[in-house]
């Protein structure tokens, strides 16, 4: 039998199908095996029982927290004072052996619109050739010394925020993060290095800076909220509004490209003054769980910020030593920062809690 040149193309290009059909039905198939792992907040944290009987309950298995670049002096790094009995090491053994999924931001930049750098090189730009040799040496020992049970390392923590205000010293970041991404393919490569932004300020805008060097996108979720502006949080339950929490979380994984979203901090108010309510608060919970399910082989990682509300009048002290008595015309700002949690600042659940708690039960029934 006589097969044409056509005949040959068509062949081929039903075989290319065939196989693109076969390896993206495969890779879905596995990636729909592992589920994602989910965390709350830092827990269990080092503190005590009470965290990891709270965590083993939840069903946890991924956990996100945040450090600094401590370095008093050229080479005196924190961990120095530990020989073998060194605290963050056996937290992070531990966990691991547990089956948790590891991620750590180094807050060298927060959102408190502040650098978080050692002070002796404080006042040096992001690219200063001398901060680039001392940022690849504290890689290289942090990584030596921590390596070994991290999974994620981000450089900075919603730095958009920071950097909309400082927009001159952003190149200087970028040149910053692509220093350390060198450092961590050639030391430690099972590392995936990535960057917090923020779900606002303009996240693509610093992304196509950061892409090169990020191997996962990392990224915080607020739902909406009437801190500064009217902005209901049920619009976040809303599909038809641009503010629907699945059509942000989308965006951000089509911003991503080929690299997993890693959503280290999802944050929900319940007070009724930014015009939210805990009921609010545990629809959205339970939406969330019913849209990692479909979108599960492009997410690495998912936390809830936190388990338990900050303390008002502790938060609003702190803030009135930090920014003085005008931050008392806002108290928007202070009921929304201690609201986010699942349960209120006594302890007592919220009804957050129980959708939380039963999203991961049934997100991962199969």
């Amino acid at each position: 039998m006589m097969t044409t040149q056509t005949g040959r193309t068509v062949t081929r290009r039903c075989l290319a199908v065939a196989v693109a059909t076969a390896l993206v039905v495969g890779w879905a198939a596995t990636s729909g095996a592992a589920p994602v792992p989910i965390g709350l907040g830092g827990l269990p944290r080092a503190s005590g029982q009470d965290d990891e009987k709270m965590a083993k309950e939840l069903g946890l298995n991924f956990m996100h927290d945040k450090m600094r670049w401590d370095e008093d002096r050229e080479g005196d790094y924190a961990w120095k004072e530990f020989a073998d009995n060194d605290p963050l090491a056996a937290r992070l053994r531990k966990l691991k052996a547990a089956g948790y999924t590891i991620a750590i931001t180094l807050n060298n930049v927060d959102d408190d619109n502040k650098k978080h750098m050692p002070r002796y090189l404080l006042d040096r730009a992001f690219d200063d050739p001398k901060m680039l040799q001392r940022w690849g040496e504290f890689l290289k020992a942090f990584l030596g010394r921590y390596g070994e049970w991290i999974d994620f390392l981000n450089v900075g923590h919603k730095v958009n925020k920071y950097f909309g205000s400082h927009e001159k010293e952003w190149p200087g970041f970028v040149t910053f993060v692509a220093a350390g991404a060198y450092v961590i393919r050639k030391e430690w490569p099972k590392v995936s290095l990535g960057v917090v932004l923020t779900d606002q300020d303009e996240p693509a805008k610093f992304w196509r800076g950061l892409a090169p060097s990020c191997m996962h996108y990392a990224m915080t979720y607020t739902a909406p909220c009437s801190v500064m502006d009217r902005n209901p949080t049920a619009n976040a339950l809303n599909p038809r509004h641009p503010k629907y929490f699945a059509t942000v979380l989308e965006g951000a994984m089509r911003l991503a490209g080929n690299r997993r979203l890693l959503l280290t901090e999802v944050l929900c108010p319940t007070h009724g003054s930014v015009e939210s309510s805990p009921a609010v608060q545990a629809r959205l919970i339970t939406s969330l769980f019913g849209w990692l399910r479909r979108a599960e082989s492009r997410v690495a990682g998912l936390s809830y910020a936190g388990d338990k509300d900050w303390p008002y009048d502790a938060t609003k002290d702190t803030l009135r030593k930090m920014l003085g008595d005008q931050i008392l015309q806002y108290r928007n700002i202070i009921w929304f920062l201690t609201s986010t949690g699942l349960r209120d600042e006594k302890g007592t659940a919220k009804p957050g809690y129980e959708a939380f708690k039963k999203g991961i039960e049934t997100y991962r029934k199969r």
